[in-house]
């Protein structure tokens, strides 16, 4: 940038002394004009004063012939300045006397002197007698007097005059220049050679930081006014950019750095950590039963509840490291403080203490809480991606063991995670392929011992092995795939149903499990009632039966649902009740017709009965039809008989079979025995 500064200085100098240069030149032939017709006029004037001087003297020495005297006169009109010769001619035309001085010849101005003065060369005067002849009043010429000029001399003298003009001038221009040039770059050049240094150290990053420095004597005129402009530009730029930093790297609800800028960090603190040779531990939180509260409390008070969860975080890492927010109830905490398990694990403890304080949001109490899985850098991951994606790994192990719990990253959760993924993939194309089937648990009567209905329990057959639901069910149910799963043994039940009534004349109602997820979709009544009227069957033939989870979500949803198809003639079951919320104070509510004890009690028969006694009490008050399931030994039905529970199930019956051995051993049964009577 110097070297453009200097060029902008020698421009305005070459300018200045060629500008200069240009009218002293002007200026100097203008001078030579005027000095050129001023000399001209003195010199036509001193050539008439020279012969009205020696014109009389001349007469009288030609008259008296005295040509000592006429030379003496003559030799007077040399010592006149400029004046090379001079002659006496008598009126014949005979040289009378002649008189000259000495030339030096000098051609350098020779045109010039012949265009100036060529006309005033020479010079004559008619010489007269000196008195008139008596009787005429005529004058009688006697000669001619010339004198010459010598014009070169005269343009030599007048150019060394000028010469010194020129010189004088030439000077004033160059003194002038050098006063101008120094002006011009004090107060111009200058200026803007400090204005093009300032945007030369502007920083693209920051623009608003290096502003262009505005000079006292230009405050007022147009470069000042450029200077303030382009200032007021730069922290406009800077803010902009300022503001769009903050955009592409800070949560908008939270202020919380992004994904973006939460990667840009971890890869710093990870090249940190190289050189040290240092450890140091991410947490990657994801709140429990969020969506509860957003959809009970309203997507407002959701955003408010996330942006005080963010303070909180904040609070609790305070400089021990970095939160941030991937999206939705996800958070991470980058803890390069935290270095070991043992840290990391009390870490957390106390996180998770804080975040349990109760929050209130208008009028609602809030009881935060959140899963919480731990990576830890090297062990855990070289790279960001892999922390964060073991951390998110880690936190769904820790989500399955309940709320309010924290995991490790282990090497077999990424295989578990692996499988998980193959396995949604074979999920889509067994639905494709047909490859589920159904199997049938008989349900009996506990007094008589008679099938009364069953359960339809999904399988699938692959490769021609059967798959645990244990295995593939939780996949489905974390994938969504359940729904159509679901929709699927909702068809068969109803297909089976219809086919048993076909080909034996008998009706034995199938009880279909419903999920959480295909609970909470808005196509489920109009499917069921869609299914029932396409295959043609009794609605009391088919049973849903309902988690007491998914009923608890969303209680009042719930009811809807459970009351439209309870008009519709569809039999409800609750299962697994007494494992999940207590939902006492609603169960007078429910439109439910049927109330399952849980296997997890059933098992516990006959020696801890408390809970079982509660819910045939509560069924019986209700006039609930309850079923027993996973009874195993004579003991446990023992006990249920004696406490006149009506329904049972569970291997000590039978286990759940395919349809061929269901129908060979129970419906042909039924069938046989109807037609016996």
């Amino acid at each position: 940038m110097s070297a453009s500064f200097k060029s902008l200085t020698w421009k305005q100098t070459s300018l200045v002394v060629f500008s200069a240069l240009f009218f002293a030149i002007a200026i100097f032939i203008v001078e030579i004009a005027l000095v050129g017709v001023s000399a001209r006029q003195q010199l036509i004037e001193a050539q008439n004063e020279l012969l009205n001087s020696v014109e009389q003297p001349t007469a009288n020495a030609v008259w008296a012939l005295d040509d000592n005297l006429a030379k003496q006169t003559l030799e007077g009109v040399l010592k006149v300045e400029h004046v090379g010769s001079s002659v006496i001619e008598l009126d014949d035309g005979s040289m009378f006397v002649s008189i000259s001085n000495p030339q030096s010849s000098n051609d350098l101005f020779k045109d010039l002197s012949s265009k100036l003065f060529g006309d005033l060369k020479e010079i004559s005067r008619t010489l007269y007698r000196p008195f008139y002849f008596e009787g005429t009043d005529k004058q009688q010429v006697i000669g001619t007097l010339t004198i010459f000029y010598n014009t070169q001399e005269l343009t030599d003298s007048l150019f060394s005059q000028l010469r010194f003009s020129f010189l004088a001038t030439l000077a004033r221009a160059l003194l002038i220049t050098l006063v101008l040039s120094i002006v011009f770059h004090r107060f111009l050049t200058q200026p803007i050679a400090k204005i093009s240094e300032a945007i030369d150290k502007i920083e693209p990053e920051s623009p608003d930081e290096n502003l262009l420095p505005v000079s006292k004597a230009h405050q007022d005129d147009e470069l000042g006014l450029v200077t303030s402009k382009f200032n007021q530009i730069l922290i406009q730029f800077g803010q902009t950019q300022a503001k769009l930093r903050k955009m592409a790297t800070r949560d908008p609800l939270t202020g919380l750095p992004n994904r973006t800028l939460l990667l840009e960090t971890i890869a710093v603190t990870i090249q940190r950590a190289r050189v040290h040779k240092q450890q140091f531990s991410m947490m990657f939180i994801d709140l429990d039963r969020f969506k509860n509260v957003n959809d009970s409390l309203g997507h407002a008070l959701g955003d408010q509840f996330l942006a005080r969860i963010a303070r909180v975080l904040e609070r609790v890492v305070g400089d021990r490291g970095t939160v941030a927010r991937l999206g939705g109830d996800e958070f991470v905490v980058l803890a390069d403080d935290v270095k070991t398990p043992d840290q990391a694990a009390d870490f957390v403890d106390k996180l998770l203490l804080e975040l349990n304080t109760p929050m209130q949001l208008n009028e609602h109490t809030i009881h935060p809480a959140a899963s919480v899985g731990i990576s830890i850098y090297p062990d855990d991951g070289l790279s960001a991606e892999d922390l964060i994606r073991h951390a998110d790994i880690a936190m769904y192990s820790a989500k399955a063991a309940g709320s309010n719990q924290w995991a490790f990253f282990k090497q077999q959760m990424t295989e578990r995670a692996a499988v998980r993924l193959r396995t949604e993939a074979s999920l889509h194309d067994a639905l494709r392929n047909e490859e589920f089937l159904l199997h049938f648990q008989p349900k009996f009567d506990i007094k008589t011992g008679e099938v009364i209905a069953c359960e339809a329990l999904i399988r699938w057959q692959k490769d021609g092995r059967l798959i645990s639901p244990m295995s593939f069910i939780p996949v489905a149910e974390e994938t969504g795939i359940i729904i159509p799963l679901g929709r699927w043994v909702i068809e068969q039940a109803c297909k089976t149903i219809k086919s048993w009534q076909q080909r034996y004349n008998f009706a034995l109602p199938i009880a279909v499990n419903v999920a959480s997820q295909q609970f909470a979709d808005a196509s489920l009544v109009p499917d069921i009632k869609q299914l029932s009227l396409r295959y043609q069957i009794d609605p009391n033939l088919l049973e849903i039966e309902i988690t007491e989870t998914s009923l608890m979500n969303d209680i009042e949803l719930a009811i809807s649902k459970l009351e439209q198809l309870k008009s519709a003639g569809f039999g409800i079951a609750v299962d697994d009740f007494g494992t999940g919320y207590s939902s006492l104070s609603y169960l007078r509510h429910l439109p439910i017709t049927t109330m399952k004890i849980d296997r997890c009690f059933v098992t516990d028969l006959p020696h801890d009965s408390a809970i079982a006694s509660t819910i045939l009490m509560l069924g019986k008050q209700l006039d609930l039809n309850i079923v027993a399931e996973g009874i195993e030994n004579k003991q446990q039905l023992d006990w249920l008989k004696d406490k006149d529970c009506q329904i049972g199930q569970g291997f000590y019956f039978s286990q759940p079979l395919t349809q061929e051995d269901f129908e060979n051993q129970y419906i042909k049964t039924q069938t046989a025995s109807i037609s016996r009577i």
